[in-house]
């Protein structure tokens, strides 16, 4: 009995030593004005093993998940679990030991649809908009580093991060949803290392309609006014 146990806990830390690696996790969603998304990307796989590598997707309601860039025998399948999309991948027995898939899927409605009860007025403006991305690491695997970009569409920019978890840690330089810009418009990056099965990372963005200031304008001809009266003997012509 002790030796079967002894080769089970063998064969098992030979199975997950040979477990694909994922260095990277990256995607790339950029939000149109009709609140619809087209998400790009990028796994970096090391140690690829073949078979089966499933991963959680954290949208929901996706469609036309495809490879980009499809790998000779790699297979993509979307499969739903608890209304969120996992990503079935079917590694084939040739598949070099570093690869880098590349995928892409839309999304019919990107920002988050607030209902609200009988009676009850939203506490945010007509205008608003509020995107939510939740990550849970649902592999065996740990996922070196995952990344989500979310671009604003045009006219929208960020007016409260409403959540950013986990809260960073001491080691860890700078907030965890970095506001930028990517591709001209305003952006939004979510990154978290090292998830381990069962590690989390969110993000809650509220996003407005950018305001034009003319705070620079109003200043620049109180200034000139305030020129003209000090120094308007300078200005006026001399009488002949």
């Amino acid at each position: 009995m002790k030796m079967l146990r002894l080769l089970t806990f063998i064969l098992l830390g030979s199975v997950l030593g040979m477990a694909t690696d994922v260095q990277t996790y990256t995607i790339r969603l950029q939000a149109e004005s009709d609140e619809t998304g087209k998400a790009v990307g990028v796994l970096a796989l090391a140690t690829c093993t073949p078979g089966v590598l499933v991963l959680p997707l954290g949208f929901a309601a996706v469609e036309d998940l495809r490879l980009e860039e499809p790998a000779v025998g790699v297979r993509l399948e979307s499969v739903a679990r608890n209304g969120m999309t996992q990503m079935k991948l079917t590694l084939p027995a040739d598949i070099p030991a570093k690869t880098n898939l590349k995928f892409s899927f839309r999304l019919k409605q990107v920002f988050q649809v607030t209902k609200l009860k009988p009676g009850e007025k939203s506490t945010l403006p007509a205008s608003s908009r509020s995107f939510k991305h939740a990550f849970v690491n649902t592999q065996e695997g740990v996922i070196g580093n995952y990344r989500v970009e979310l671009i604003f569409p045009n006219g929208l920019m960020a007016q409260a991060i409403r959540e950013q978890l986990p809260k960073p840690a001491k080691n860890e330089v700078g907030p965890r949803v970095l506001l930028t810009k990517l591709e001209g418009r305003q952006a939004a990056i979510l990154q978290l290392s090292k998830l381990q099965q069962g590690d989390d990372t969110s993000m809650v963005v509220e996003l407005v309609p950018i305001r034009r200031s003319y705070g620079w304008l109003i200043a620049g001809l109180v200034l000139a006014g305030l020129y003209l009266f000090c120094f308007r003997d300078l200005v006026t012509k001399p009488k002949s």
